[in-house]
């Protein structure tokens, strides 16, 4: 009902797309709650998000070395890039039976390192990925609110940036594999109206597609999510507006999602 509500509130506040521009930087922003950190268990089986976590920051910085000679142009100071470093500060509310503060303070006991993964949990992806030691860990309890915690790891080596070094699987902190991409074109069909679209790559022999079309951005399914949209044989024609977006979802035998792409649609006019 509330996404109805939204496709009618643009067609009535659209005015030929003069300051509603849903395909702007704007509507692609993240949401910081979607963005969680999560810490690996000693095995290495078990991606845990930490429970309880509110705020997440991470700090990524590099030294200055000073280049600057008698014969520097203008009389400016110039400098290169030295090492690079990071660090993350994390807080929240302080939940001591869970498994994940369980690992963190045991760790702190010890002087070990942890693992950690920051994922966005809309869209099942990873972020950024890195070994880290704790070096803060406090536990706070005011008098008239609850407990809370803060949270600093400092980097050791290299914080590895998900989202251009793509790992598969892309694990997720309840286990399973994050939602993968397919490629998706939309080109004009023969009919008027309609667009011919083209997946890659195909699906598998017992998969199933579905498809939605609508106003951008579409809502990504979550990995495994039963799909209960429009089903496509993957070759007929699709009767879509041309600037809407098409999104084509791989499902398996049962309908749980395991891979999805979008396009902009182009239509026989």
């Amino acid at each position: 009902m509330k996404n109805r509500e939204f496709m009618m509130l643009q067609l009535f506040a659209n005015d030929n797309n003069a300051y509603c521009d849903f395909s702007s930087t704007a509507a692609k922003a993240m949401a910081g709650k979607d963005i969680l950190l999560a810490i690996w268990n000693t095995t290495g089986d078990k991606l845990l998000a930490i429970s309880g976590q509110q705020g997440l920051t991470i700090n990524r910085s590099a030294d200055s070395i000073e280049i600057t000679s008698k014969d520097t142009e203008g009389g400016w100071k110039s400098k290169i890039a030295g090492m690079k470093e990071w660090s993350i500060d994390n807080d929240g509310l302080y939940v001591p039976n869970d498994e994940s503060h369980t690992i963190l303070s045991r760790a702190f006991e010890n002087s070990d390192p942890v693992c950690v993964k920051v994922v966005n949990g809309k869209t099942k992806r990873g972020m950024f990925g890195g070994l880290a030691v704790i070096t803060d860990y406090p536990i706070e309890a005011p008098f008239d609110d609850a407990v809370t915690y803060n949270l600093t790891l400092d980097g050791m080596g290299r914080l590895v940036d998900l989202m251009l070094d793509v790992v598969n699987p892309d694990t997720m902190p309840d286990g399973s594999a994050a939602i993968k991409p397919l490629t998706v074109v939309s080109v004009e069909g023969e009919t008027p109206g309609n667009t011919a679209v083209y997946v890659n790559p195909v699906k598998g022999a017992e998969n199933k597609y579905f498809y939605k079309v609508g106003a951008a951005p579409l809502e990504y399914p979550a990995y495994g999510e039963v799909i209960s949209q429009t089903g496509w044989d993957g070759s007929v024609e699709i009767t879509a507006t041309a600037g809407q977006q098409i999104m084509v979802i791989e499902t398996d035998a049962d309908g749980k999602a395991l891979k999805v792409g979008v396009a902009t649609v182009t239509a026989n006019a």
